[in-house]
């Protein structure tokens, strides 16, 4: 069985052509398609940029595009057969044989297939005389050819040898059509495979497809399930990215290749999960997940300025300060079986050196699993960065802990039961302070939001996805007082419940020495703790001081308006701020925040009803606006 060979176009990457060849060899592609316009801009010359490829050990597999190859004006299709026999120059001179041809979109292109049939034949024979061959692929806005079913049956009438076809995910899957067909097209005759996820939106298929196209797992397309025909299909070639994105076009080109290589990884691990006929092609299989259970602690890097504040709002949420690490400068907050440690220090292990001006920030989820080897082989498999980490004071206790970076701020840690005990044991302890609390609060980490940078915001989406199989929700662009924030969030089943996340996209960082994202008013980054009770436990974090952020009351007003809420229950609600949510399914949400901690951080307690699945998003204006006020 052959491995399945990986490309990409160079459009969808930064940088000049060389920039981007060396990019796409580092992250592990097999070839790539030669985008004209990069050929054209390249000081070197075609048979230079060949040399180029060899040594970087890549195959140059497509030449596109060549645009508005058929035409009803007799005249201009003798022209552009002038037109391809030059770019059968150029790809003889860079060693490529395969030139995708597009459907036109023109007005002037031909209408009726008996044309269109006798044009194809012409420019195949051409093809063929030069020993080249012709990928036909249909654009989604084709003035006559809009479909791959259509595109597919002007090939079959052509019956030519250097004639087939290149599949699109995006041309098909943005028109809603069904790829099962791609099932009977005979393998030998797809002559290439692009692939491209994309977000749902409403909008113009050409601006859709020239701005929002991302890498498989980035979007939410069923790509498992279009490449699952392609391989049913029988087709063996490079499966290809063609990417036209704005963020892609000025992001860091090395991490753009590594994040594309990745994604065909984890395409082909989706594509073996479906059933498909038995084939000759190997798809890509990583290391199985690893068990895992639930968030068990937390990491805040606070700095000595803000330290002593956060610990105040910890206990007033229900944790006590049960020890401290002298010589590294933690302090240890527990609540049942809830960590959070909090860093002092300006430099130290756990954070970035220097202390920016908007810490407090989350700087690691520590997330338990019996087996954090499995997860750090399976990263590593798709070429996701994870080291084991020695914890500090404890020797011998590298391979307890391994932890990914998922922002450049926050990284997840997978921890093993015996991880806690020996970290622990490192600490000074410190004289506990009677609780008054006789049992925990709040009983877990219900959901964990992040503040993410656009440029690494689908990056992260993919690494979550890829390596967790976290499921994302679908997206939402909520309106506040300040501007509008992308929210998308993503839940995986696990063996203690349901691990959930947030992610929330800013402009980008402070400077690009800055690890932490930039800060949004009122703040976007917020750990929320689920709890069995929200009146009991909004109750016992007041009776410890806690002055929950306080709601307008022209809020309850509308909730009243909205769900006709017992009056009793809607003045407990104004009194203790707590906000409400319900869904269609007669599921309820409860939750109430704290005021904002530094720039970006607060806290928030949640009960869930009735399986709401939700994170109360209607509510997140009426938040903002009252920690601003605050």
């Amino acid at each position: 069985m052959n491995a399945i060979a990986t490309s990409v176009a160079t459009v969808s990457l930064s940088g000049s052509l060389d920039e981007k060849m060396r990019a796409i060899a580092e992250a592990g592609f097999d070839g790539f398609e030669v985008f004209e316009p990069d050929l054209i801009s390249s000081p070197d010359l075609p048979a230079d940029i060949a040399k180029k490829a060899a040594d970087l050990g890549l195959t140059l597999d497509l030449y596109q595009p060549f645009r508005d190859a058929d035409s009803a004006d007799p005249d201009q299709f003798v022209r552009n057969l002038v037109r391809i026999e030059r770019k059968f120059d150029v790809m003889e001179q860079l060693g490529c044989d395969l030139l995708l041809v597009c459907s036109s979109p023109l007005a002037g292109a031909v209408r009726e297939d008996g044309v269109l049939i006798e044009q194809m034949a012409i420019l195949a024979e051409r093809a063929h005389r030069r020993g080249m061959r012709l990928a036909y692929e249909a654009l989604a806005w084709g003035t006559h050819v809009d479909t791959y079913g259509h595109a597919w049956d002007i090939v079959r009438q052509v019956d030519h040898p250097a004639l087939g076809t290149c599949l699109d995910s995006f041309h098909i899957l943005s028109r809603g059509d069904d790829p099962a067909g791609i099932r009977d097209i005979p393998g030998e005759k797809i002559f290439f495979l692009q692939l491209a996820d994309a977000p749902h939106l409403v909008m113009d298929v050409l601006q859709w497809s020239r701005h929002h196209r991302c890498f498989p797992g980035q979007g939410n397309f069923d790509l498992a399930r279009f490449g699952a025909d392609v391989v049913a299909s029988g087709y063996t070639g490079p499966w290809s990215l063609e990417i036209f994105n704005d963020v892609f076009r000025h992001s860091d080109t090395g991490r753009t290749a590594s994040d594309a290589h990745r994604s065909l990884l984890y395409l082909q691990e989706q594509v073996r999960g479906i059933e498909t006929p038995s084939v000759e092609t190997d798809l890509f299989s990583p290391p199985p997940p690893g068990p895992i259970e639930n968030v068990v602690s937390l990491r805040i890097a606070a700095g000595p300025a803000k330290a002593a504040q956060l610990g105040t709002v910890l206990r007033q949420l229900g944790f006590d300060l049960t020890a401290a690490h002298s010589e590294h400068g933690l302090s240890l907050f527990t609540q049942g079986p809830l960590a959070v440690a909090v860093d002092t220090t300006v430099d130290t292990l756990w954070t970035a050196p220097g202390v920016p001006a908007h810490l407090p920030a989350l700087a690691q989820i520590g997330v338990r699993s019996e087996r954090p080897d499995l997860w750090l082989t399976r990263a590593r498999a798709l070429g996701v960065t994870a080291s084991t980490v020695t914890m500090p004071g404890v020797a011998d206790a590298t391979d307890a802990v391994v932890r990914l970076a998922v922002t450049g701020a926050t990284s997840l840690d997978l921890r093993n039961r015996g991880s806690a005990g020996a970290w622990q044991s490192a600490f000074d302890l410190v004289p506990r302070t009677e609780s008054r609390l006789n049992t925990a609060v709040v009983s877990g980490v219900d959901h964990i939001a992040l503040a993410v940078p656009a440029e690494s915001w689908d990056g992260v989406m993919l690494l979550l996805r890829s390596v967790f199989g976290m499921v994302p929700r679908d997206g939402q662009d909520v309106v506040d007082a300040i501007g509008l924030v992308r929210s998308q969030a993503l839940t995986l089943a696990t063996d203690g419940g349901t691990i959930r996340l947030s992610l929330n996209m800013v402009p980008g960082r402070p400077s690009d020495a800055d690890p932490l994202p930039a800060a949004r008013r009122g703040g976007v980054g917020h750990v929320a703790f689920g709890c069995e009770d929200i009146y009991a436990a909004a109750t016992a974090m007041t009776e410890r001081g806690l002055t929950p952020l306080r709601i307008s009351p022209n809020y309850y007003r509308d909730l009243d308006a909205r769900f006709g809420l017992d009056s009793a229950v809607l003045d407990a609600m104004q009194r203790l701020g707590i906000l409400y949510d319900a869904d269609a399914a007669g599921g309820e949400f409860f939750h109430f925040f704290t005021e904002t901690v530094g720039d970006d951080l607060f806290f928030e307690v949640v009960q869930r009803v009735g399986g709401y699945e939700g994170y109360g998003e209607t509510n997140s204006a009426v938040r903002l606006a009252a920690q601003l006020q605050n």
